[in-house]
């Protein structure tokens, strides 16, 4: 896959995609932030996904080292969908 494109995107999109089916069916939300902040985040993580397909590449190292570190947002956004949200019985 390292030398198709394409693939690459089928099989990150397939990937990503079984995730978010796996967890929506894993757990029920408890209000509408439950809800609604799931859905911001995954709208989120694809429009990052897609402007780093078709953006330029960072202007300084110093850029790549700042958006390292705001990525563990990304992890307290999680986390506060996780605390808004409860286990589901699958079936």
């Amino acid at each position: 896959m390292w030398n198709s494109f394409a693939a690459t995107l089928i099989i990150e999109g397939l990937i990503f995609s079984l995730g978010v089916y796996l967890y929506y069916k894993a757990t029920k939300a408890k209000n509408k932030i439950g809800t609604y902040s799931l859905i911001g985040l995954i709208i989120f993580l694809v429009a990052m996904y897609v402007s780093n397909l078709v953006g330029p590449p960072p202007p300084s190292i110093d850029a790549i080292g700042i958006v390292g570190n705001a990525q563990w947002l990304i992890i307290l956004w999680g986390y506060w969908i996780d605390k808004n949200r409860e286990p589901h019985l699958i079936g």
